[in-house]
């Protein structure tokens, strides 16, 4: 006999998981996809940053595996090198491909200016070092740094923050973001992050002031969960007065003065002062298992650089793109690139002026273009659970042109070209632990300045890379470890080498170097002990050498000391807020325990030092947090940079230095609004 059932209707629940971009990858995404890469890869959490002041990039990336970098004078322009890179090149940028949000800053010749990037507008950022940035369309030998904003869905909706402190310091940051979702009806989903900065200095040393504002915004529409398209723009000006290297005498007697040279005495001469302006868009498509990314970026560059040996000034254009296909079919991933880019730049050279003035006729009217086109195809196969190949080819193939009205010697039309292969293998050992190995070919086109103006640099520079590291995590009872370990070795032919021929000298010659050889260890470690003690550590060891030079034969290149060690440990304690307990407070550490060479005939060296330094902080709750961060608290008096010469005979009488910040106390405040 049938029995009657009550029958209960349930409301439909559907469960979701946050939202997240297409076209901008979550902190989460980029750490997964650094286990793909056989090689040295890392992912930096800027609100570890975030725990301090974070005004320049030795903010952002000091405590980096792999990334050697260091203030020259408190503001935004810093030493930046990756294994080596732009090893003798003490100001501006190139060896790097440097990014926002997948987007090169780079200017078409590569080189690069800081200025024209907000790392406070970034939540993470990615630094893939050598031909690791191969999918970057990257196989210099510093890699690629991608500096990587947040969406409209991943952000609060408003953070506020202001920094203050010595020097007459003073940072003030805000943001805003959010997301107009469809109707039931239908409709696009459209989110936002706009931000915008405003950073001051009087600096440590007289003739050091600075001061910039930044705008950095991505629009994005989201057609539907296959189809997004997202719009960036970006504005910055930047205003820095430059004060000069110092005698070693007066680093160690007065390091807060200027350089004492005529033109460091007036305001507006030795300065740099740049206007960028910078549009892109980045569109992706998703189709069952294939997945198609276009983009295409222009930026515009103003330079006004009145300096000792003349006046200079530029104006920069620069275009380009790329066409991306990635096809994931079972244990195989398939990524085939077209990378175009090509810019000119319009510049003036005058004679220098004690008071920075343009006078008389221009030394130089140049028009400068540069022309780039790579191509790359990369496969990673899965062949076991636990076992990937990796199998890349890069084509790359440059133009850099000069056609100068005034100065015909400075003119020049040179190509460059190189097939780049990689081949690697990542093992996993266990879920968290992994071991990993490459070998890849190196290829970098001269920077405008480097080919043939007052150089012989003009061949490419190239090599080969070999690498072997590991990186994990582990728990031991109320331990938790983490590591990322990379040895490399690098041989390369025609290795650019700008260095004085005579001390103190404004002008560098840029030479190509027959053979060299790049080494060493990128080193990164953390230990948190009972979710209370959290401690990090970065050690870069650094060996890099002529080869069966002629006139140096195996000497050490000058440049970057052999050794670099920088840690923080910090103990929490308090209520938590956002999963960790509240209050923090603990020591810092940044050591050179050995000396860097000066010179390529390693006559004269630059000396090591340590800091120490001290932070605290608190998260008042999820909205409200306050920081303290106290640098060089000994007040110890030392050279964070160095120019280099060709042979100082053992004279160390010049002015070659660039001396570090004194004692300084930075405090800040933000407020987080969902």
């Amino acid at each position: 006999m049938a029995q009657n059932q009550n029958v209960h209707e349930l409301n439909t629940v559907v469960v979701t998981g946050k939202a997240e971009s297409l076209t901008q990858s979550s902190i989460e995404s980029a750490k997964e996809n650094v286990k793909t890469i056989p090689g040295g890869a890392s992912v930096v959490d800027l609100n570890q940053v975030r725990e301090g002041r974070q005004s320049t990039w030795s903010d952002s990336l000091g405590l980096t595996p792999g990334v050697f970098i260091q203030d020259r004078f408190g503001s935004e322009e810093a030493r930046i090198s990756i294994r080596g890179s732009a090893l003798s090149r003490t100001y501006h940028g190139f060896g790097t491909k440097v990014m926002q949000d997948g987007v090169p800053i780079n200017y078409a010749d590569g080189m690069f200016d800081m200025q024209t990037l907000d790392p406070n507008a970034s939540r993470y950022v990615e630094v893939l070092r050598g031909p690791n940035a191969t999918p970057y369309g990257a196989t210099t030998l510093g890699g690629a740094i991608n500096f990587v904003a947040p969406a409209g869905y991943t952000s609060p909706s408003f953070v506020g923050k202001a920094e203050a402190g010595s020097f007459g310091y003073n940072k003030i940051f805000s943001s805003m973001a959010g997301v107009a979702k469809p109707t039931q009806s239908g409709g696009n989903a459209w989110d936002y992050y706009v931000a915008g900065s405003q950073t001051q200095q009087d600096g440590f040393r007289q003739h050091a002031e600075m001061q910039n504002q930044k705008l950095l915004a991505n629009f994005g529409v989201k057609a539907n969960r296959d189809v997004e398209s997202r719009f960036y723009v970006a504005a910055v000006r930047s205003r820095t007065q430059l004060p000069g290297y110092l005698t070693k005498a007066q680093l160690e007697s007065t390091p807060n003065i200027r350089n004492s040279g005529a033109a460091f005495v007036h305001d507006n001469n030795q300065r740099r002062d740049v206007d960028s302006q910078r549009v892109a868009n980045k569109t992706t498509v998703r189709d069952g298992n294939n997945v198609y990314e276009f983009a295409a970026y222009a930026m515009h560059y103003n330079l006004w650089h009145p300096i000792s040996f003349g006046v200079i000034q530029q104006k920069v254009d620069t275009q380009g793109g790329h066409l991306k296909l990635t096809n994931t079919s079972g244990a195989n991933q398939f990524t085939v690139a077209y990378l175009p880019s090509t810019g000119t730049t319009k510049g003036t050279s005058h004679a220098p002026h004690a008071s920075g003035l343009v006078t008389g006729k221009p030394t130089s009217d140049y028009a400068q273009t540069s022309t780039n086109h790579t191509f790359f195809v990369e496969d990673k196969y899965r062949i076991s659970d636990k076992t990937t190949l990796v199998g890349a080819l890069q084509y790359d193939k440059a133009n850099r042109k000069v056609s100068d009205v005034v100065a015909a010697s400075n003119n020049y039309d040179h190509n460059f070209s190189q097939w780049s292969p990689r081949v690697g293998v990542t093992h996993d050992l266990t879920p968290q632990r992994q071991i990993f190995a490459s070998v890849s070919r190196n290829f970098e086109a001269p920077i405008h300045g480097l080919a043939g103006t007052t150089t012989l640099a003009t061949k490419a520079q190239s090599g080969t890379t070999f690498e072997v590291g590991t990186r994990g995590e582990a728990t031991d009872d109320n331990s938790q470890y983490g590591w990322d370990a990379t040895y490399y070795r690098t041989h390369l032919r025609n290795e650019f080498l700008s260095a004085c021929v005579v001390a103190g000298c404004q002008s560098p010659t840029t030479t190509n170097v027959p053979k060299s050889m790049h080494q060493g260890v990128e080193l990164g470690l953390s230990h948190l002990y009972a979710n209370q003690i959290g401690s990090r550590m970065a050690l870069l060891y650094s060996d890099f050498n002529f080869v069966g030079n002629a006139a140096y034969g195996n000497n050490q290149l000058p440049g970057l000391p052999p050794l670099l060690v920088r840690a923080e440990s910090l103990y929490r304690f308090g209520a938590a807020i956002n999963g960790k307990p509240s209050i923090y407070a603990g020591p810092k550490l940044e050591w050179v325990p050995r000396q860097a060479p000066m010179d390529n005939t390693n006559t004269v060296y630059r000396d090591g030092y340590a800091l120490f330094g001290f932070k605290a902080g608190q998260a008042i709750d999820k909205t409200w947090s306050w920081f303290a961060d106290a640098r060089n608290l000994t007040n110890k008096r030392y050279a964070a940079d160095s120019n280099i010469s060709a042979n100082l005979a053992g004279v160390n009488t010049a002015a070659l230095y660039y001396p570090g910040d004194g004692r300084a106390f930075y405090f800040g405040i933000e407020a987080k609004f969902d």
